[in-house]
């Protein structure tokens, strides 16, 4: 368990020192429909959903319960009015949409502006530690602790049950007599004492991380519009592929494998054809398919799979579930979503969505929007592949809109020669910059030293530059031979591979060092605790409870209790910490322990991410309004006549205080459809 320190916690009321009074707040809702498969706004808003209960207290007073026909407590008019208070919920996201969504249409409940609302879901993910809210309160060892018989209560009364016999098997019934809900209200109350005891141990997020949530809030409930006629097109197309794939599948196996997604049957039938094949994923697949020797049965086999699990094909459902009556999509991103402070997607996931290697995107659009599977398949060999190539072309600008984007240029790569100190490799991007001649760019003047001829040899496109970008994401974090078969599973043998990889690093001496240099800074940390080990342009610093490396701009990522473990055979020592059961820290569950490669890359995506949240700030207050952003990319939704590419490219590259030596580059597009 980790325990609570005094740097963590604060006193009762420190965490208040921004508003006079705090407002936390819980509804409990019942529904027929399921909140994870369509999101929080179209949940609450959909006719079925109900609110039961609203568990409420003020400060350090007492928790109370509002029922449906009660009035509405004053309490909520004066914080909705009085700039002097704020409201909280752990995953405010919930409280806030029934309130907006269903209280205050049906019975005019008041809505407190969304800049004075605190998240404690929020501020426990921004300290590394667990997202929900009973396994937060049993790491941190709170007085106060989720009611797990409760919560089994809730889940049964918050959807219908079963018809009993008698009843019409047609009908809606619930469990609702008084002694359950009764049970249920007090579960309620006690969440709000366990969230209250939250928000009194964890520090408020910083004035400029609290305008970044604040941002992403406005993001989600804004949403992104789907063509949801395409969508139906397309996903007509794939239920009807499904069937005559699996069919054929059957019959190849002799009916050992009746459905392209019975992973373990599949790979059992084909270690009985003499080919073993640890995953079935594309880049897998591929690479069994150059084998010439393979038995035609079984390409065929891997080929149907191939064709017929394209992961893009999924979203269509989620798309259409999670679009509103008015085609747009809310609450798909999910704040401090990783250890770095990076969003993660939630429901469709944009983030996910495949990026189109069809040739003709225009071509396919046009043939997918017929929704008839036979034309399709006339055109194009793998007709599901075609459909995930236009999966981002079902996020459209609404009527009288377009959208614009934008995205920033090799960001990691970047990012990592500026932390590193690899002077060249920033200064050769700065030239590409200026010149934009093909000759200039990094990754070509990489593939130039890795194949040792002369700078300006390679251009844009010669087949080297690709393998000098390949190097770069494969190495740039101490990665090997396995990390370079996740980009590149077929080209070159593992002793080129090998090759590449010894003379990446030998080109690349500082980020070599800065390996081994940040990962001694975070075991002499953890160490000495209290001590704040420098290195570089960053710095860790270990309380006991939390390990904390903070970044150029200032922000800290912080690792939950951290400890030195020794190698199996006795040689090293390394930093491990706790997993926060939210997956952010799955290079390291399990007492794997961290290193240097991954210190740097959560240094560079930390960084990465803190440049795209500033950028964010400024396109939205240019009236640019975003409604969807990929981890180095903004989307925007802005009427047809505003704004120009040129400016948002000026908008996204404007280099903050910290990062001025730092060299930026984006580039922005514009049109109907998201199709980059």
């Amino acid at each position: 368990m980790l325990q609570v320190t005094a740097e963590l916690v604060h006193r009762r009321g420190a965490a208040n020192d921004r508003a006079a009074h705090v407002l936390h707040r819980d509804y409990e809702t019942r529904s027929r429909n399921v909140l994870k498969k369509i999101g929080a706004h179209k949940y609450a808003a959909d006719p079925s959903t109900e609110v039961m209960f609203c568990a409420y207290a003020v400060d350090d007073g007492p928790v109370q319960l509002w029922r449906p026909g009660d009035p509405v407590p004053p309490v909520f008019f004066e914080a909705a009015t009085d700039l002097n208070w704020s409201v909280g919920a752990h995953g405010d996201h919930f409280e806030t949409a029934i309130e907006q969504d269903n209280l205050a249409p049906r019975i005019g409940w008041p809505v407190v502006p969304l800049e004075r609302h605190v998240c404690t879901q929020a501020r426990a993910l921004a300290l590394g530690l667990p997202a929900k809210l009973g396994v937060l309160a049993d790491a941190l060892e709170f007085m106060n602790r989720k009611d797990k018989a409760g919560e089994r209560l809730m889940h049964q009364m918050s959807k219908p049950r079963r018809a009993r016999k008698g009843e019409d098997p047609t009908g809606v019934y619930w469990f609702d007599d008084e002694e359950r809900l009764e049970r249920w209200g007090a579960y309620a109350c006690q969440d709000v004492e366990v969230e209250r005891e939250a928000h009194d141990h964890l520090p408020l997020l910083s004035a400029v991380e609290q305008a970044r949530w604040v941002l992403s809030r406005v993001i989600n409930n804004r949403g992104f519009c789907v063509d949801r006629s395409f969508a139906k097109a397309a996903r007509c197309i794939a239920q009807t592929a499904a069937p005559e794939i699996d069919a054929e599948l059957a019959e190849i196996t002799g009916g050992a494998v009746t459905g392209i997604n019975q992973i373990q049957r599949l790979q059992a039938w084909l270690v009985a054809q003499g080919c073993m094949a640890k995953s079935l994923d594309r880049k897998t697949i591929e690479k069994l398919l150059t084998n010439p020797e393979l038995a035609s049965s079984v390409a065929r086999v891997l080929e149907l799979r191939l064709g017929g699990a394209q992961a893009a094909v999924k979203k269509l459902d989620a798309l259409l579930l999670r679009a509103g009556s008015d085609d747009r999509v809310r609450d798909a991103f999910r704040f401090h979503g990783a250890a770095t402070g990076r969003w993660a997607g939630e429901g469709a996931q944009p983030q996910n969505m495949k990026r189109p290697t069809v040739k003709n995107l225009d071509a396919a659009i046009t043939a997918v929007m017929t929704g008839d599977y036979a034309h399709v398949r006339n055109l194009y060999p793998k007709p599901l592949a075609v459909v995930g190539d236009c999966s981002r072309s079902m996020i459209i600008a609404d009527s009288g809109n377009k959208l614009m984007g934008g995205d920033f240029n090799a960001v990691e790569s970047r990012t990592l020669a500026g932390v590193a100190g690899e002077k060249w490799k920033s200064d050769a991007y700065r030239r590409y910059d200026a010149t934009q001649d093909p000759r200039d760019h990094p990754y070509c003047i990489t593939a130039c030293k890795i194949y040792r001829v002369a700078d300006g040899t390679y251009t844009k496109d010669s087949p080297e530059r690709d393998v000098g970008k390949t190097c770069d994401l494969a190495f740039g974090y101490m990665g090997a031979l396995n990390a370079w078969r996740k980009f590149e599973p077929n080209q070159f043998t593992d002793a080129e591979v090998e090759q590449f990889k010894a003379d990446w690093r030998a080109a690349h001496p500082a980020i070599v060092k800065f390996w081994y240099a940040v990962d001694r800074a975070a075991w002499t940390a953890v160490r000495e605790r209290g001590r704040v080990v420098p290195c570089g342009p960053v710095a860790f610093k270990s309380n006991g409870a939390f390990l904390q490396l903070k970044l150029p701009n200032g922000r800290k990522i912080s690792y939950p209790q951290p400890r030195i473990r020794r190698s199996k055979d006795g040689r090293s020592e390394f930093v491990v910490f706790a997993d926060n059961a939210a997956g952010q820290f799955t290079d390291c569950r399990h007492g794997a322990g961290a290193y240097g490669g991954i210190w740097t890359e959560n240094i560079v995506s930390g960084i990465a991410r803190d440049l795209l949240a500033e950028a964010m700030l400024r396109v939205e207050a240019a009236g640019y309004r975003i409604v969807l952003h990929v981890h180095d990319e903004l989307v925007c939704e802005v009427p047809e006549t505003f704004g120009s590419t040129e400016e948002f490219v000026r908008l996204m590259t404007r280099r903050p205080a910290w990062a001025l030596d730092l060299p930026i580059a984006a580039s922005a597009w514009s049109g109907p459809r998201y199709c980059k």
